[in-house]
């Protein structure tokens, strides 16, 4: 063994101590957990149910922060471009990691490079939902009546791109009915609207629908989870109902900025998959009709890919722009 060799091998046997010490102590300052929304959404009510189990095994105050604007890309931007010291989170969704790369051309950040996924957390069904009035009961019934009066109806969404317009798409597409997309300022009024009948259906999380079901204001017709949703196992699936193929719902994962140490990464997905699973968070999660589905970093990374294939190619058989 050379001179070079011996100093280079016991300089990296002193500075590997340091270096592991250092990522021992991580965090050294409070953590925060970006959300690309306002308050009360997916995201932020998952960060708000995990935040406090994860402060109290890292010994670090977890603050959620909502950054809400251009429909997320905002708060994701912000994430990208922070420090890779484990010292900034994101929980976000389908829409910043899918559906804008695909939608948003101007947007400053790459979901691949830029962000270290951690672990999916929840899923959130949604569901095919029209107004009593309607006559119609399943979906075969809903296709009959689109395909005998091709053109006549709309369906409602929160808004142009949003994961709820997608849902719509992609059954005009599968299904091959000519409808309308009406989009709104959010799920609120568009519910208000096809409760009173003034379009013809729309697709909606679960947890905002159920009232409106259980109260019988509107038919709940199929969930877009390949299983039965667990808070209402009566409803069938799309696939269930003969729609082939489709698949929809929103979801809520954690993310870090590209770049922080696996370590850091390794940590955090055994702090956030433990919490996940005391039984006051998986309670809430299924009280709010939530689906609990922990996955490893790499799982992540995938599901991501796949998500982002598969809402590209809706958007762009639909030719849907944000400006449409």
């Amino acid at each position: 063994m050379t001179q070079v060799t011996r100093r280079i091998l016991l300089g990296t046997a002193t500075l590997a101590p340091f270096a592991a010490r250092a990522q021992a102590a991580w965090p050294t300052a409070p953590v925060r957990i970006i959300i690309p929304f306002a308050p009360g959404g997916v995201p932020d009510i998952v960060a708000r149910l995990v935040a406090p189990h994860m402060q109290a095994r890292l010994g670090q105050p977890m603050l959620v922060e909502n950054r809400p604007g251009a429909g997320g890309a905002v708060a994701a931007e912000f994430v990208a471009r922070a420090a890779p010291d484990g010292h900034t989170l994101f929980m976000t969704t389908v829409s910043t990691q899918a559906i804008a790369p695909n939608l948003r051309p101007d947007i400053r950040y790459d979901p691949d490079r830029d962000f270290a996924p951690i672990s999916l957390i929840a899923r959130v069904p949604l569901v095919l939902l029209v107004p009593p009035a309607l006559g119609v009961r399943d979906v075969k019934g809903l296709l009959d009546l689109l395909r005998r009066e091709p053109g006549r109806h709309a369906y409602a969404s929160s808004g142009v791109g949003a994961p709820l317009h997608l849902a719509g798409e992609l059954f005009r597409q599968l299904a091959g009915v000519e409808v309308t997309h009406v989009p709104y300022r959010g799920s609120a009024p568009a519910l208000t609207d096809l409760v009173a009948g003034r379009v013809t259906f729309m697709f909606d999380a679960l947890p905002p629908a159920v009232p409106f079901i259980a109260d019988g204001r509107l038919t709940a017709l199929g969930v877009g989870t390949l299983e039965r949703a667990q808070a209402r196992p009566e409803i069938p699936t799309m696939q269930e109902a003969g729609v082939a193929g489709f698949e929809a719902y929103t979801w809520a994962a954690l993310y870090a900025p590209g770049g922080v140490p696996a370590a850091i990464v390794e940590r955090l997905h055994a702090e956030v998959a433990k919490a996940a699973h005391q039984s006051d968070v998986a309670e809430r999660m299924q009280q709010l009709g939530y689906e609990l589905v922990v996955s490893t970093p790499a799982e992540l990374a995938a599901f991501q890919r796949r998500e982002r294939e598969k809402w590209g190619e809706v958007i762009r058989r639909g030719n849907i722009s944000i400006e449409n």
